[in-house]
């Protein structure tokens, strides 16, 4: 297809990157495709403008903002960039501007998106929600929601949601969706957080494509939180998809990263700030 993917927001950077780039908790890619140019995710709004800067990449053309998920450190970069590209299309699920908090130890702490949706919309955010997948640019899928079949993925149980009614409730997240990318190696998946379980991502990414050959996984895998049972339930389904490249990011973790890396050995790298892939 053509696209150039650059991991411009992550939570680290390596010493052979560009100098004076800088690392975040967040995650965001630019995407180059032979459609238009497009941003997945914006990080938490430390790093986004900085780091395009640094790697040359002008943000004032986008054809287009998708949004993983309701997170501030996805979300968190979206003022900074509205005011680069004026009115643009927002692709996102309705449940993007759910109250989030998380809740370690007894303590509470606000994660979810920064702004309401009207002050965004002031700003020229043309938001495009959907539940269900649909193809921004040929070749380019956005995931919509994604069914929650596996069992050995029971989600992050810090992650807290309030309800309609004002209640606190365990955070489903619905709204977490990935890329899928077609590619002349095969299926590329751009993951946010995989809030959804990469297992489900990966089987969910199979039925809408119907593809069966997976070329590159990358992203956040949010294996940093996760039990010794969906570690190893995670890496066997890697390894049944026969996927080529891991390309680990933000909410891996160290443990994560370490596994992965243990397993797969020269097809795992880390996504850090600075990473280019062309496909």
């Amino acid at each position: 297809m053509g696209v150039t993917i650059t991991v411009l927001c992550e939570n680290s950077v390596e010493r052979v990157s560009p100098a004076g780039l800088l690392g975040e908790h967040g995650f965001a890619c630019h995407l180059a495709t032979p459609y238009g140019k497009f941003l997945f995710d914006t990080g938490s709004g430390l790093s986004l403008l900085h780091n395009a800067r640094r790697l040359g990449v002008d943000l004032s053309d986008l054809q287009g903002i998708i949004i993983s998920h309701g997170h501030y450190d996805h979300t968190g970069g979206l003022e900074q960039v509205l005011q680069e590209t004026g009115p643009v299309p927002i692709y996102a699920h309705p449940d993007l501007f759910t109250r989030r908090f998380s809740s370690l130890n007894g303590e509470s702490r606000q994660i979810g998106l920064p702004w309401q949706q009207a002050e965004l919309e002031q700003m020229g955010a043309v938001f495009e929600f959907s539940r269900n997948a649909r193809e921004i640019v040929p070749g380019m899928i956005l995931s919509g929601e994604i069914p929650r079949l596996s069992a050995a993925e029971t989600g992050d149980p810090r992650l807290m949601a309030y309800s309609e009614q004002g209640a606190q409730v365990s955070d489903p997240l619905y709204d977490d969706q990935s890329l899928f990318i077609h590619s002349e190696q095969g299926l590329v998946i751009l993951l946010g957080c995989a809030h959804a379980g990469l297992i489900n991502i990966i089987n969910h990414a199979a039925a809408v494509t119907e593809q069966t050959k997976f070329y590159m996984v990358l992203g956040g895998t949010h294996l940093k939180f996760c039990s010794e049972q969906q570690m190893m339930a995670t890496v066997h389904r890697l390894a049944e998809a026969n996927v080529k490249r891991i390309g680990a990011a933000h909410c891996t973790g160290l443990r994560g990263a370490y596994v992965l890396a243990e397993s797969f050995g020269d097809r795992f790298f880390s996504a850090s700030v600075g990473t280019t892939v062309t496909l």
